[in-house]
Order: structure tokens, then C-alpha cells, then sequence
């Protein structure tokens, strides 16, 4: 399964997960898996991983902001070492001023139910699935949705394409995309998806406008490292040959 999460999105649609949305919202897809949707817009807007999910994620709205705090998963190794981030927050801007981001589906529908339980002008609500049914259910998703398609589609096909957004947004910091992506080190997002596979311009691309983790980003000497190999492997590309 490792093996087929990242280049998954190369057999997949650009509007892949516009596609999986719009299969997931039919009637017979809604009566039968009722906590699926809510599931699969967290998983849109975030790349968060689904044993995350599990855990609950808080939804608050209010105003023109739609905040979202999510509890971290794998945030300590076998050794007992902090790795992950215990808790990250998304901050999305909302309603009529959010230009594009306010007809982004998975956003609108979170601000909608939310806005069924409002507390003192807060509208609420818990994103819960079990980890497994979930990871299931995206699989028959998919299979509905693309069934000629050999690749299997799961949870962390939304976690690597977040990843390669992150990649291909020149305007993105290591440090943001660690943070967005639940790493307490800018070096692991390496490990998920390709900045070819990102998408840059497409209006159903959106970005936290505040983002927040409970851990400091710890920096990398691999980044530098990395970054050194690659500027001389590009300078040596750039000579003639002799």
C-alpha cells in the first residue's frame, strides 16, 4: 500500500477529487455511508490522515472564519521521541468577502453544518469516523468513481495531493508546509507527493489563512544538504561538454 499512495495521483484526473465529491453527494451514496461526506471534506481541505479522523475534529464558525483543530496521530516514535504535531489549526475565511474559497464544496458544506448547532453565535461541530471504515469506504469511493481505474484511491491520495500543492506554491515555506501537513520537521514533507502533481492556479485550491501547530517546526540540516546537491547538480547540467 506504501508503494501506491504517491503515484497513485498520476493515474488520477486533475479534478479528481471534484469528481469523488460530486460521486459522494448522490442521494445512494449519502443514505448508505452518512459519515462519509463530512470525512471526505476535512480530508480535502487538510491531507489529514484518517486515523486523525478518528480522533474528532473540532469545527468552529463564526463570522466569515471557519476554524478547524485537529488532533495528531503518530506524534511520538517507538523510542518515546515527540514527532508530529499533538494539535494544528486551520483557519479558512468564509462567506461573501472569500471570493473563490466560499464556493469551495467541502468548505461550504462544513460552514453549513456547523451552522446547525450554534452556541453564543459559534456554530459548531465534531468530524468522527473510524479509521478503517473510512480508508474503506474512500476505496469504494473510488472504485465508483473511476472504474477503469487500476489504482486504488485512498485517504492518502488527499495527503499526498495536499502535499504537492504545498510543493508547487512558490509562495509556501518548508516551515508552513510542515505545519499544514502535521510534521515537526520541514524535511518529511519530502516523503509525500511532487510539485508536478500540485496545482497552482486552480480555483479550487485554497489555503488556511491562519495556521497553527502545538510543536515548533524543527529545521533540517537535510533541507540545506538537499538544497546544496540539487544547485550543483543544476550547475553541472549547465556546462558544456567537452
Amino acid at each position: 500500500m506504501g508503494k501506491a499512495k504517491k503515484p497513485a495521483l498520476k493515474s488520477l484526473p486533475p479534478t479528481w477529487q471534484e469528481d469523488m465529491w460530486n460521486m459522494a453527494s448522490k442521494p445512494e451514496w449519502r443514505e448508505a455511508r452518512p459519515q462519509l461526506l463530512p470525512a471526505l471534506a476535512v480530508l480535502w481541505l487538510t491531507g489529514c490522515r484518517n486515523a486523525e479522523i478518528e480522533h474528532g475534529i473540532q469545527i468552529r464558525c463564526r463570522d466569515d472564519r471557519l476554524r478547524m483543530r485537529i488532533m495528531g496521530a503518530k506524534c511520538v516514535d517507538a523510542a518515546g521521541r515527540e514527532r508530529g504535531q499533538p494539535k494544528r489549526y486551520y483557519e479558512f475565511r468564509v462567506g461573501e468577502d472569500a471570493d473563490a474559497i466560499a464556493e469551495h464544496p467541502a468548505l461550504t458544506y462544513l460552514r453549513s453544518l456547523a451552522a446547525l448547532n450554534v452556541v453564543d453565535g459559534v456554530g459548531c461541530a465534531e468530524i468522527k469516523h473510524e479509521a478503517d471504515y473510512l480508508y474503506n469506504s474512500i476505496v469504494a469511493l473510488g472504485k465508483a468513481t473511476f472504474p477503469k481505474l487500476r489504482t486504488r484511491v485512498s485517504p492518502y491520495c488527499f495527503r499526498h495531493q495536499a502535499a504537492s500543492d504545498l510543493k508547487a506554491d512558490p509562495g509556501v515555506t518548508l516551515e508552513e508546509a510542515a505545519k499544514f501537513m502535521g510534521h515537526l520537521s520541514d524535511y518529511s514533507i519530502g516523503k509525500y507527493g511532487h510539485a508536478t502533481h500540485g496545482r497552482r492556479t486552480r480555483g479550487q485550491q485554497i489555503r488556511a489563512v491562519v495556521l497553527q501547530t502545538s510543536r515548533s517546526v524543527k529545521h533540517s540540516r537535510k533541507v540545506d544538504r538537499l538544497a546544496r546537491f540539487k544547485i550543483i547538480s543544476a550547475e553541472k547540467r549547465q556546462k558544456p561538454k567537452l
